[in-house]
């Protein structure tokens, strides 16, 4: 398969790791800046849970009229980043090419094929202006071309070329619509699996991606309110019953929207005590939280349904204050 990577930060440089020490596709990479120098100029290094793969991609360039038509394209970027990209990416889309969502929260396609889901919704096939203003992703990119991906990769973005990894390696997938493009999801997900990322196929991506919510609405903000790494927040005193409050509302938000979650208790991976959100990360890096795709799309999704979340709103109150009065670097 021709594979391209859109926006190889951490997640992405992973994931392009992977699949080029995997040697049986063809890579590319759409990066900028030191990054993408470092990569044309060692090639991309991933440090991953003990071990070091070191490959260079088929391509890599900041333009995507030089890496051109693809068979799948995993954009990696941050949610608030899609609508900026997704004209850009044009030049790699041909008829078939599967859009793989790998971004934290709400996607830009939720609406899409609700109705066709069995979920009665006046929204359904229409954009998500809390995530998508405009439109604009679902007018380039063509939500009927979208594949859900649920991200479990901790990872981060050490030196320019170089990204480090520990923990849990998944891609979880599905389409919109369960059984849309059956084949070729089928073929991007072996490529994956081959390559070592776990890579499961789910008919119900929407429920996959209110499971992770579930913990991501209270510990992405709060993360960025207390600077805490990931076993930091999940043993602090006195935040359990945050959470709770926070995971029990997004719960009755997901089933407002006839998606069922279970209450679970959170389990710290052994491998991510130490790891910082990629909210956090973005926070102190002095870049754009995703904010709005965590937290404040759950808070659009409950307005629609008239679903009261003062839990959620007041995390999301606090993050954002917290980000707009941060100090500047």
């Amino acid at each position: 398969m021709r594979i391209a990577i859109a926006g190889a930060g951490a997640v992405g440089s992973v994931i392009a790791g992977y699949l080029i020490a995997g040697g049986r596709h063809e890579v590319s990479l759409l990066a900028r800046g030191d990054h993408l120098e470092a990569i044309r100029k060692d090639g991309l290094r991933v440090e991953s849970n003990g071990k070091t793969l070191i490959g260079r991609p088929k391509a890599a360039s900041d333009s995507a009229a030089d890496l051109g038509p693809q068979d799948a394209i995993v954009v990696a970027v941050k949610g608030y980043s899609v609508a900026s990209l997704a004209p850009a990416l044009k030049p790699m889309i041909a008829p078939g090419t599967l859009i793989i969502t790998a971004q934290n929260g709400i996607p830009w396609w939720y609406f899409y094929g609700l109705k066709a889901q069995g979920i009665d919704a006046p929204e359904s096939d229409t954009p998500f202006e809390a995530v998508d203003p405009g439109g604009v992703a679902w007018r380039t990119l063509g939500p009927e071309n979208a594949i859900g991906c649920i991200v479990t990769i901790p990872a981060e973005r050490t030196a320019p070329g170089v990204v480090h990894h520990a923990g849990v390696l998944r891609l979880t997938l599905g389409a919109p619509k369960a059984g849309d493009h059956a084949s070729a999801l089928a073929a991007f997900a072996a490529a994956l699996s081959e390559a070592g990322i776990e890579a499961p196929v789910t008919d119900d991506i929407r429920l996959a991606t209110w499971a992770k919510l579930q913990t991501q609405v209270a510990t992405a903000p709060i993360s960025v309110l207390t600077g805490g790494v990931n076993g930091q927040i999940g043993s602090a005193p006195g935040l359990a019953g945050l959470k709770a409050l926070a995971a029990a509302e997004s719960m009755t938000v997901a089933k407002a929207w006839n998606v069922t979650l279970k209450p679970e208790p959170v389990k710290q991976n052994p491998g991510t005590t130490n790891h910082k959100s990629s909210m956090l990360q973005d926070f102190e890096a002095g870049r754009p939280i995703e904010l709005d795709a965590i937290v404040g799309a759950v808070i659009a999704l409950a307005r629609l349904r008239d679903v009261p979340v003062p839990i959620i709103e007041g995390l999301w109150g606090l993050a954002k204050l917290r980000a707009e009065t941060r100090v500047k670097r």
